[in-house]
């Protein structure tokens, strides 16, 4: 590339330090400069598109279902045609549905007001197997080779989390009572 003196104009001749029409010095950019610009352009861009990355990937909300709360990610919507709350002189039971682009999940909660319930009990005797998930004992079952639930007993509650699709439960957390 032709390079000219910034001081008269002139075509400089090939790596000369000194204009050979005005004597004036040949400032140049240095090479390593434009590399290091371009490499810290990178980088920066590099870190942008991994904050937000990581800044979508790790939202999450707080979904309450009757007293307890459960944590999911904020990609998940409710959905209304799967919120049942019903409650008789014994026995009260909520039930809330969620989905996202790839699974569906429904948490359950049942409890007897003020007469309290043996929880643990309530849940083995709905079957399955016995499993540790969520930090609670409780029983896994699988439907039809296309869904799966847990069920748990918490202090005076049943909770039952059904998901559609095995990997959902990753994306559950279960905080506790309110």
């Amino acid at each position: 590339m032709d390079e000219f003196c910034k001081n008269c104009g002139i075509k400089l001749k090939e790596n000369a330090e000194f204009c050979q029409n005005c004597g004036a010095k040949v400032k140049r950019a240095k090479k390593f400069d434009k590399k290091i610009i371009a490499i810290i352009a990178i980088g920066i861009i590099i870190a942008t598109i991994t904050s937000a990355a990581f800044i979508m990937t790790s939202q999450t909300q707080i979904v309450r279902v009757d007293n307890v709360e459960f944590e999911i990610p904020s990609d998940y919507v409710n959905d209304p045609s799967r919120t049942e709350i019903s409650m008789d002189e014994n026995v009260k039971s909520s039930s809330m549905g969620w989905s996202n682009d790839k699974y569906y999940i429904e948490i359950g909660v049942t409890r007897i007001p003020g007469a309290g319930i043996n929880s643990k009990e309530v849940a083995s005797s709905l079957g399955g197997t016995p499993t540790k998930m969520f930090g609670y004992d409780g029983y896994y079952q699988k439907y039809d080779e296309e869904s799966y639930s847990f069920i748990f007993g918490m202090k005076d509650e049943v909770c039952m989390i059904y998901v559609s699709d095995y990997d959902a439960f990753k994306d559950i957390k279960v905080i506790g009572r309110t």
